[in-house]
């Protein structure tokens, strides 16, 4: 840390490590007056002071270093690196320096990174930003399977290791560590997901520590939103895109810290025609972030996040409309609206040796509206009143969780989190006949009287969990952890059925069923892993937890001309086992190589319900998943002349996925592919960056996939069941880093205009065939002002 004098007894430094990088956001404390602030981007501070003070200097990884100021002469101080509280921490430190994905350290804040885990850094990430193309976002995730839909980046759905990728709801999704799911419980399903631009980075965590924040088979997915800017009272930043099909975006940050107050506010707005006619959009996202630093020790925050957006749907497509001309629509009154409220409040408090404490309270006041004809894609849209679903969702949470490391003695030494969580959530759906027209008027006719359903979906729970990993030496370390659960879920309402003339279809007679329900659960689970340091940078690890997901009553009381839903449907439950080898050799290659197994007890799927030319949604029966991934990433021009401009990356993520069901009350179905599972997936790219420059191009590849239990290849003539075919895209991107203030990207989507979609709808936003984007071309630029 070389520091010099300015006016006022301003001391100005910058923090380097023990390779002579700098390092920012480190906190830095005279501890003679008790100022505080942090390092900037280029490990830079300025800090009031005096020669006697004593500067302290601090970062998670990090040894403490305490600096007394003896004099105005430069000095360098290095602060060094953890090493056996953090185990990967110097595969962290090389991740982050030359790779845009890596490993989480096993220790970071008050939480216990343990398994499969992967971390997405985004700041110089190649590729459509502004869209979130999750198969840029995601290239080098291995087993990440994408519903691709939405090309605008509004709603994000992936499944890993074949589970659904349907609205992402087989993750426990969070942003910077609260719940943002429409019910964590009831309705697991995400509406909401941040731009791409405003995070720092994307978390997804599996195995025993997975069991940290819930039960689900996809373990966390958690969007980490940039800090505030720590050595500036003012920064702003405003990146600009243009894009085919009329897509405009525009998004505007300014943040700050000033003493011990710090803030942050950013606005993305983003309007769209969309690739298939009646499909333009609009959408609005502001966030809100204002902390104080209440002393050294102890900081609290709040976090306010608002999102809505219009879509006009164009709905499905029969498989020969989809031949003819996927960017045709045979639906043009159909509309979907989202309105997202979410607020958090959080405190941190660093208890020294005695370790840490973090207390997240969290609320959500959200809604979706859907509208349009919902009749099957063969049937015409004769116009009339529409049908409309309308969900309020409304919850609370609060969780606390404590870490303390230990040491039993030189050699042994460990830490634990424990921890528990409240959360109370409650869900009203109604569903009945809308407005005429076309338009997006979202109004029932008979709101009194609604013509098709009424229900309100309680929902309770309470859980305690415990994680501890112990370090036996500097190579191997063990982990485990449990949870349990207690579960209370319901559905209180109405539901209407008619009895129909044969011959003119009048209403002879109507009844109206009450119908009320309510389960409580009680459910541990456990996990358990080890990993073996093989030498520095390479590790071996194995992990095996168990999962549980809650049946979603919400979903299956709305009324679907196209299915119908199992009176004994139950909730799911299953494990998961995994055995890897990771790591980094020096700073030109990374690599995560896995096996794995899921056993998916009573899994939920749809299958042609017998007698009957509707589907069904029904506890199918016992699933095994289980197969290999594979993410190797070379830098070859490091590796060959350890060049310090040139940068010549090529990656490769493969996976293989067998998913077929072992046991089913319909012996047809058993050794039958589990639905929406692609048996081999392959992304792999070239990267190219000479000094200020960067160019990066992409080829994605999936394998076909079932769209139902019964493996049906030949499409039904709703287009629901059928075939997903195989689909190859290409993608390009590039960038320029200006000296100052300025950065262009730009990039083409599936240049090589490919036909092809990845999911047949049941419902909302089809049925039918959705198809994905084609040629799509964008530009963007970024200005940043500092001061």
């Amino acid at each position: 840390m070389s520091i010099c004098w300015s006016q006022q007894n301003m001391v100005n430094g910058v923090i380097k490590d023990t390779d002579n990088e700098t390092i920012p956001s480190v906190k830095v404390e005279n501890v003679s007056n008790g100022k505080i602030t942090r390092s900037s981007l280029n490990g830079k501070f300025q800090i009031k002071g005096s020669v006697g003070d004593t500067l302290r200097c601090s970062l998670t990884l990090f040894e403490t270093t305490d600096f007394v100021i003896q004099n105005r002469d430069p000095i360098v101080i290095n602060m060094s690196y953890k090493t056996q509280e953090v185990g990967e921490v110097q595969v962290i430190k090389k991740r982050m320096a030359n790779f845009d994905v890596g490993f989480m350290p096993a220790i970071k804040g008050v939480r216990l990174n343990n398994g499969t885990n992967s971390i997405i850094e985004l700041e110089n990430l190649s590729g459509a930003k502004s869209t979130g193309n999750p198969r840029e976002v995601f290239a080098k995730i291995p087993g990440i399977n994408i519903w691709e839909n939405d090309g605008a980046g509004i709603q994000m759905g992936i499944g890993g290791r074949g589970l659904s990728p349907k609205r992402t709801a087989n993750f426990n999704t969070r942003q910077n560590g609260y719940d943002i799911s429409a019910d964590a419980l009831g309705y697991p399903e995400s509406y909401y997901t941040p731009p791409i631009e405003a995070l720092e980075s994307i978390e997804i965590l599996r195995g025993s520590a997975a069991l940290q924040f819930g039960t689900q088979f996809g373990g966390l997915l958690n969007f980490v939103i940039k800090d505030p800017v720590t050595h500036s009272p003012f920064e702003f930043t405003t990146r600009n895109t243009a894009g085919g099909y009329g897509y405009f975006s525009t998004f505007n940050r300014v943040s700050g810290t000033n003493k011990r107050f710090y803030y942050q506010v950013y606005h993305q707005y983003k309007r769209g025609d969309g690739y298939r006619e009646n499909s333009r959009f609009y959408q609005h996202q502001l966030f809100a972030e204002i902390g104080y630093y209440l002393n050294e020790n102890w900081t609290v925050g709040i976090e306010y996040t608002r999102m809505n957006y219009l879509a006009r749907q164009a709905g499905g497509l029969t498989d020969l409309a989809f031949e003819e001309d996927p960017q045709q629509s045979v639906r043009d009154r159909n509309w979907f609206s989202v309105d997202w409220n979410l607020l958090a409040v959080t405190s941190d408090y660093d208890l020294k040796k005695f370790g840490k404490l973090n207390l997240r309270s969290f609320g959500m006041i959200s809604n979706r509206k859907s509208l349009g004809f919902l009749g099957k894609v063969t049937q015409t849209d004769q116009g009339g009143p529409r049908e409309m679903i309308y969900s309020d969702f409304k919850n609370v949470g609060v969780e606390l969780r404590y870490l303390k490391k230990y040491n039993f003695s030189d050699k042994v030494k460990g830490a634990f989190v424990a921890g528990g969580r409240y959360y109370q959530g409650k869900t009203q759906t109604d569903q009945g006949s809308a407005s005429y027209g076309n338009d997006a008027d979202f109004t029932f006719l008979n709101p009194n009287d609604l013509e098709t359903s009424s229900f309100s979906y309680p929902s309770n729970n309470q859980s305690l969990f415990l994680e501890n990993i112990i370090y036996f030496g500097d190579k191997w370390k063990i982990n485990a952890g449990v949870r349990f659960e207690r579960i209370s879920s319901g559905s209180d309402g109405f539901y209407k059925r008619y009895s129909i003339h044969p011959i003119n279809n009048d209403t002879l007679q109507t009844y109206v069923i009450e119908d009320e329900n309510r389960i409580e659960r009680q459910v541990p689970l456990f996990g358990f892993g080890t990993s073996f340091k093989v030498k520095e940078q390479s590790t071996i690890y194995t992990n095996f937890t168990q999962n549980y997901r809650a049946i979603n009553f919400s979903d299956i009381r709305v009324n679907n001309p196209n299915i119908e839903i199992d009176t004994n449907i139950r909730d799911e439950y299953g494990f998961t086992a995994e055995l890897g080898w990771r790591g980094i050799e020096k700073d030109y290659f990374i690599y995560d190589v896995s096996a794995f197994y899921i056993f998916y007890g009573d899994k939920i799927g749809l299958a042609p319900k017998p007698m009957s030319i509707k589907k069904e949604r029904t506890n199918i029966g016992d699933a095994q998943n289980y197969g290999l991934e594979v993410f190797m990433e070379v830098d070859w021009a490091k590796l060959i002349s350890n060049s310090k401009i040139w940068s010549v990356k090529t990656f490769v993520n493969t996976s293989y996925i067998d998913a077929n069901y072992i046991s089913s009350k319909e012996p047809n179905y058993i050794d039958n592919k589990v639905e929406y599972v692609s048996e081999i997936m392959v992304k792999t790219g070239l990267n190219v960056e000479y000094k200020n420059w960067s160019w990066k191009i992409q080829f994605s590849y999936n394998s076909e996939q079932f769209s139902d239990a019964s493996n049906a290849i030949e499409p039904s003539g709703d287009a629901v069941i059928g075939i997903v075919p195989s689909y190859h895209i290409f993608d390009f991107s590039g960038r320029y880093k200006f000296e100052k203030h300025f950065q262009i990207e730009f990039g083409v989507n599936n240049f090589t205009n490919q036909k092809y979609f990845t999911r047949r709808a049941t419902g909302y936003p089809g049925p039918g065939i959705l198809p994905s984007d084609g040629i799509n071309g964008y530009v963007t630029i970024q200005y940043q002002f500092l001061k």
